[in-house]
């Protein structure tokens, strides 16, 4: 076994797999400006969300310091593609929400959110005008609204950023699956010499273990050359 591990230089090998999945992925940063839509990824469940979470005011005129629903949505469609961090997305997708509310779109929002839609159209009529401190029912009703309101951001940014790490994880492996399956045919230099025979399937194998390999790639090999070392010394 150990003269197998030897001969194979398995930790070498485990390391350049896992530098051709971080080649992989650094190709994929690369033509990001070229693929737009990459970036966009995860974000289609977010917008809808937002949607909800900004109604239409039925005629009447926007909230004065407010965003209307178009501006909201491209401001966090900005931060999503610019990589903004993910607290810091959900405390502005909230804090645009918030301001949307007025008396007008308050009774559905209330709806939408599970609050008392009296209450609610009390509080945003109090936090426009700037009346007096709000009563304890319209202060609870304003905090459940918060509640609810961050939970359902902070489900919708966990689900799409797990949905745009799948997607790029994904599409960086057909990379280094492309990458590896020409890299093998060069080697070779004859297409008719190359496919279908076992040189081609151990480029596609080769490819499809990069990008699972590269973020450990680097500790796996030092985990087996410490393995073989210990073989080593344990037949000695």
């Amino acid at each position: 076994m150990v003269n197998v591990l030897q001969n194979y230089q398995l930790p070498q090998v485990v390391t350049a797999i896992g530098g051709l999945g971080t080649a992989a992925f650094g190709l994929l940063e690369a033509i990001k400006p070229v693929i737009p839509w990459i970036n966009h990824i995860g974000f289609g469940r977010i917008r809808r969300t937002v949607v909800i979470l900004t109604p239409g005011e039925s005629g009447a005129k926007p909230a004065m310091n407010a965003l209307p629903q178009k501006k909201i949505l491209q401001s966090l469609l900005a931060n999503w593609v610019n990589g903004t961090d993910l607290a810091s997305q959900k405390a502005i997708a909230k804090s645009l929400v918030k301001l949307h509310l007025t008396p007008y779109n308050a009774s559905t929002l209330a709806a939408s959110t599970n609050v008392d839609p009296v209450l609610l159209t009390q509080v945003a009529t109090a936090m426009i005008a700037g009346a007096p401190p709000l009563t304890q029912p319209q202060s609870d009703a304003l905090a459940r609204f918060d509640l609810i309101v961050t939970a359902m951001l902070d489900e919708i940014y966990q689900h799409a950023d797990q949905v745009y790490r799948n997607w790029t994880r994904g599409l960086a492996a057909l990379l280094a699956v492309a990458l590896a399956f020409v890299g093998g045919l060069s080697l070779v230099g004859c297409w008719h010499a190359y496919w279908g025979k076992p040189e081609m399937y151990t480029a596609l194998l080769v490819g499809a273990l990069a990008t699972p390999l590269a973020p450990i790639a680097k500790d796996l090999s030092t985990a087996l050359a410490t393995a073989v070392n210990t073989l080593q010394l344990v037949k000695k």
